[in-house]
């Protein structure tokens, strides 16, 4: 950092460039409590959390070669829901991170050219352990941000730079896949709870990770539509992938890369996980490092051309990015929460903006037993939701031998 200027990190960049009103970039995270919100102490606890965290609380600003990210000394006003539906809208010359509270919800919303969902989640979670701080309740904030606590350097960095290597390049990306003919409406969010250990139990009867498990219901109801519709297109999903897992890093910042999983054309349910799982299995450090330096590598030599040209490029190539995928799914896993926040917090939830050329994005959580997958869509007809809903639900299994 220079000064209150943040330059931003790939991802940062990427997004920063291409955002506009049809492609905002923006995702959420939520807590659902079981008790009402108290407006005053919950702007007490964002005013506090915000001085903790003056690297994530930023508006952008153009430069001549690039966009950085300015620290502000005023934290953002927080949100009534009624007044500010989620999702809907970009974010222009101000705080790029907003919070919305409805009579028992806070909500977390943020730009990808601040942070990644895992970070997001951490700000939610330590968010909460402040509002009920407050009061004078002790909480455990072991492994939370600390609003009592320093500032941490190590927080800020840009991890991207860290472990890029040169050498590292990325495969072939897919051209041509399955689109959804759908009739467009304004962005519509269906959100599902289910049963975490039932799920997990489903998921682990076909030898799969809940985020396979999940991932193939979807791909088989994109299926089920691809064949009403005539098209042999393969159906790919795009599934952001948290480095932290390969690399360590206390970033804050953003620090993901991502897979296209294309679905296996497979005779039955069983064959359609296992071949979902193999792809998942390459996933590996070589792999993700490959991802991180090819797009770093290529920042690199676009570091003197004029932004107005970058933003034109990376537009493109954002068009490009979506055009070869059909949808989208991210799994931010299990997230635990103090002992004295686990009578209070009902569930938490995760949703993805929607995204050019793919009216669908799913994405889901877990907090105690409780999963919700969030479905974000800009179709009118929300049918596909409900059938992977159902399929979600179903109890019956039957794994092939």
């Amino acid at each position: 950092m220079k000064q209150n200027w943040i330059k931003l990190d790939h991802l940062g960049q990427f997004y920063a460039a291409t955002n506009n009103e049809n492609n905002p970039g923006v995702f959420n995270v939520s807590a659902h409590l079981n008790e009402p919100i108290l407006p005053d102490m919950l702007q007490k606890a964002v005013n506090d959390l915000m001085q903790r965290l003056p690297y994530l609380n930023v508006k952008s600003t153009r430069g001549f070669l690039w966009h950085y990210n300015q620290m502000l000394a005023k934290p953002p006003i927080i949100l009534n829901e009624r007044a500010f539906p989620a999702l809907c809208r970009c974010f222009k010359n101000n705080h790029l991170m907003r919070f919305i509270y409805g009579e028992k919800s806070i909500t977390v919303e943020v730009l990808h050219s601040v942070c990644d969902g895992r970070s997001l989640a951490m700000v939610l979670i330590s968010l909460l352990a402040r509002y009920f701080e407050l009061p004078g309740n002790s909480i455990n904030k072991e492994g939370l941000i600390d609003c009592n606590a320093p500032m941490h350097t190590e927080e800020a960095e840009d991890a991207y730079l860290r472990y890029a290597d040169a050498e590292k390049s990325t495969s072939d990306k897919i051209k041509e896949v399955y689109k959804v003919k759908y009739e467009p409406v304004d962005v519509q969010i269906k959100t599902i709870k289910f049963d975490l250990a039932q799920i997990k139990s489903k998921a682990k009867a076909y030898g799969a990770t809940i985020t396979e498990y999940i991932m193939a219901h979807i791909c088989n109801e994109f299926a089920k539509q691809r064949k009403a519709d005539a098209c042999n297109k393969p159906i790919t999903v795009n599934v952001p992938i948290d480095c932290r897992g390969f690399f360590p890093t206390k970033s804050m910042r953003n620090f993901v890369s991502n897979k296209v999983i294309v679905m296996p054309e497979a005779r039955d349910f069983t064959e359609l996980i296992k071949g979902i799982k193999n792809q998942f299995a390459t996933i590996d450090a070589d792999f993700i490092k490959s991802n991180i330096s090819d797009m770093e590598r290529q920042l690199q030599r676009a570091w003197f051309v004029p932004l107005f040209i970058k933003n034109w490029v990376m537009a493109r190539v954002g068009e490009a990015t979506a055009i070869g995928s059909t949808t989208g799914f991210s799994n931010l896993g299990l997230i635990k929460l103090p002992v004295e926040l686990q009578g209070r917090v009902a569930a938490i939830s995760f949703a993805l903006g929607a995204e050019p050329n793919m009216p669908y994005q799913f994405a889901c959580v877990a907090t105690g037993n409780t999963l919700t997958l969030t479905a974000t869509t800009t179709a009118k007809d929300t049918a596909m939701i409900k059938h992977i809903e159902n399929a979600l639900k179903d109890s019956h299994i039957t794994p092939s031998p």
